[in-house]
């Protein structure tokens, strides 16, 4: 230990974190039952140079000044106080800690036995108590100065109405883009290559939705598999990216990749978890929460706080009851927005956000009202994946009404309708126009309807038609993970087929499913490379994958995959040309008084009568809806059937135009000025 040459103040408990002035560096830290806490900090060859005591604490939050420290010091914490993991304590100051609100890691953190706080092996498991050292095996956290950019592109501000979403990985999407040059490819800068962002422009997407980019980890089980965390959603801490991500590890590269996307008009989310951490359950490591204070950071089981709370299927729930913790997420989020210049955030498991101390769910949960307070975040897009593993995690129509939320009945209603399912008609036309979400049945405003039918999580687009079943093995957990529930079929074979007839007809109920998603009232969102058919080969839990089975393949985009993008392209214009949805809201006014002509919506049978509750039966796999919006009528017609149906038009009473055709998925539809003929697992759309 080099001898102290810094001059130690106890400094401020705020902002969390380090925070560097002129003169040296603020370090806090929340931890309500630590007794001492120490700053350790580190030389650039990773050799603990000095080990400062923590001389302040406001509340629960430990602080300390050192004045002569500067940006990129390298720095960790000790935190001590009782190791007694039947009470739910866990601390154990032989392992070197991560500061939950650094700006920047080192390097990418993997699993060694030393940050195990217990002895390996041991009969008592993580009731023993490991002496054993772990900071040569950890990251250090980097002390950061990184300002908001002086100029800053406008943001684009897209209305709720006008957005299209676009999933898609930092890495996986740039990886092996042909025109992003090969020291960008898997990093930030990678997406702001001209062709990359013209290309997204092109489909009509406005928001582009990064899988989390915050630092992660890998753990052993899968190290030892030669595999990584690819996806990302194990973090170590809420406010330090990737370092994978970084050219020439500077943070400003994220913010220009912001600001060029601003430029272009495209607005950036980012998937955030804070749902969990990587550190996993009671046989985890300990490298950040867990042993900052294990009993304040984690909801524990109330009967025996030696185990987690497993709402998220993680290991572990993140306390979001107590105000510390509420206070490190929102700060994170300040900080994303502030200084990155995002312009929104997915939540992962959001209902976990919900929970209070005794477990159940409220929107009124202190991390909503802290938002719902903030007069910036408040205005932000947020997005909520409405579940978690939990007792009454399924929360959708329940979040804030600043909340939209992932549909995921529309995601299984759209693949079941597309499959040739029985009895789905119904749910199909009902998610189409947007009458109903969850909990809030009719009463949910259309912008807050996230509507998808494939997702990071499960299969493809391309998979959906092309697989009965996942294909997991590569995953090395011989194909037991994953959902089993896919709602997927073939359409003749098992995966890849150089069958001209069977490619045809999967490219047919993909465009079908793509139509319905896109043209559906609320906001979709597509996972990328869907737009050209990109496989997993079966995988529906690619989340180990760094390889070719998640990255996008741009080189060998198949004749199909060529016609689907041009598809979508033509879609999403479509969308932005007759948004005939946007000014329907629910529920809807009672039109029974009216005249057929004048109402807003009609369901119709081909015959032109309109579909009463008899009329949804369990083998209908078809059915028209007639929209009017101001002057223009619209007629689309969904036809899941095995056949062509032949639908009359409807005759609109002092509207002498014909109708014309906007869309025809199937491209073989028959029309005259009486009827039209809808081929077989197909969408039409005609105006009048």
């Amino acid at each position: 230990m080099f001898l102290l040459r810094y001059k130690v103040e106890e400094g401020s408990p705020y902002p969390l974190g380090a925070t560097p002035d002129k003169k040296g560096v603020n370090f806090a830290l929340f931890s309500k039952n630590a007794e001492k806490v120490a700053l350790c900090l580190f030389n650039t060859w990773g050799y603990e140079t000095h080990h400062i005591p923590m001389i302040g604490k406001t509340g629960d939050v430990w602080h300390v000044y050192v004045q002569g420290l500067k940006p990129g010091q390298r720095y960790g914490y000790r935190v001590f106080g009782p190791f007694d993991p039947e009470n739910g304590q866990r601390f154990n100051p032989h392992k070197l800690l991560l500061d939950p609100a650094a700006k920047m890691v080192t390097h990418t953190l993997s699993f060694h036995k030393n940050q195990l706080a217990y002895e390996p092996g041991s009969e008592e498991r993580d009731l023993s108590y490991s002496k054993s050292d772990s900071a040569d095996y950890m990251p250090k956290c980097i002390v950061t100065d990184l300002m908001p950019l002086k100029k800053r592109a406008e943001k684009p501000n897209i209305p709720w109405s006008e957005t299209v979403l676009y999933e898609t990985h930092v890495k996986g999407f740039t990886m092996h883009h042909p025109d992003v040059k090969v020291d960008f490819r898997g990093k930030f800068l990678g997406m702001t290559t001209k062709k990359v962002i013209s290309y997204i422009k092109s489909l009509g997407i406005t928001s582009v939705e990064f899988l989390p980019i915050t630092a992660s980890y890998t753990p052993g089980f899968l190290k030892h598999q030669g595999l990584s965390n690819y996806w990302g959603y194990d973090p170590i801490c809420f406010m330090a990216p990737q370092p994978t991500y970084f050219f020439q590890r500077q943070l400003k590269e994220l913010q220009d990749t912001v600001n060029v996307m601003h430029e272009a008009g495209v607005e950036v989310i980012l998937d955030v978890v804070y749902n969990h951490s990587g550190e996993g359950n009671e046989m985890g490591p300990t490298f950040c929460f867990r042993g900052i204070d294990n009993a304040s950071y984690y909801r524990l089981m109330n009967d025996n706080p030696r185990y987690y709370n497993n709402d998220t299927g993680c290991g572990n729930s993140i306390n979001l009851s107590n105000p510390g913790v509420v206070d490190l997420v929102m700060q994170s989020m300040r900080y994303w927005h502030d200084v990155f210049d995002v312009d929104g955030f997915r939540f992962d498991l959001a209902t976990t956000l919900g929970r209070g101390e005794d477990g159940s769910f409220s929107p009124n949960a202190p991390f909503f009202q802290g938002i719902d307070k903030d007069p910036v975040l408040s205005k932000l897009k947020l997005i909520a994946e409405p579940w978690d593993l939990g007792w009454g995690g399924y929360q959708v129509g329940n979040f804030p009404s600043n909340f939209a939320e992932w549909n995921d009945k529309f995601r299984d209603t759209d693949r079941r309708f597309w499959k040739g399912d029985l009895g789905q008609a119904y749910d199909m036309h009902t998610e189409f126009i947007g009458s109903a979400v969850g909990g809030n049945q009719g009463c949910v405003p259309n912008w807050k309807r996230v509507n998808f039918i494939t997702a990071h999580d499960g299969f493809t687009l391309n998979d959906v038609v092309s697989y009965n079943q996942k294909h997991n093995d590569a995953n090395g957990e011989e194909n037991r993970d994953g959902n089993n529930t896919n709602w997927s079929w073939n359409s003749g074979t098992e995966g890849q087929t150089h069958n001209e007839g069977i490619l045809d007809f999967r490219l047919r109920r993909a465009k079908a499913m793509m139509a319905t998603l896109l043209l559906a009232n609320g906001i979709p969102m597509v996972l990328a490379g869907d737009e050209f058919l990109r496989t997993q080969f079966g995988n529906n839990n690619a989340y180990s994958q760094d390889n070719k089975i998640s990255w996008l393949n741009w080189m060998n985009i198949s004749r199909h995959g060529q016609e689907m993008q041009a598809f979508v392209k033509s879609v999403l214009k479509l969308r932005r040309d007759y948004p005939f949805f946007k000014e329907i809201t629910f529920p809807l006014p009672d039109e029974s008084h009216l005249p057929l002509a004048q109402r807003k919506l009609l369901m119709l049978r081909p015959d032109l009568v309109a579909m009463a509750p008899e009329d949804w039966g369990e083998t209908v796999k078809t059915f028209a809806v007639r929209i009017k919006e101001e002057e223009n009528y619209f007629f689309v017609i969904l036809n899941a059937a095995d056949q062509a149906i032949t639908y009359k038009l409807p005759h609109i009473a002092g509207n002498r135009r014909k109708w014309t055709p906007l869309l025809d998925s199937g491209g073989d539809a028959m029309m005259n000025e009486k009827q039209i003929s809808v081929g077989s697992w197909s969408v039409v759309v005609l105006v009048r």
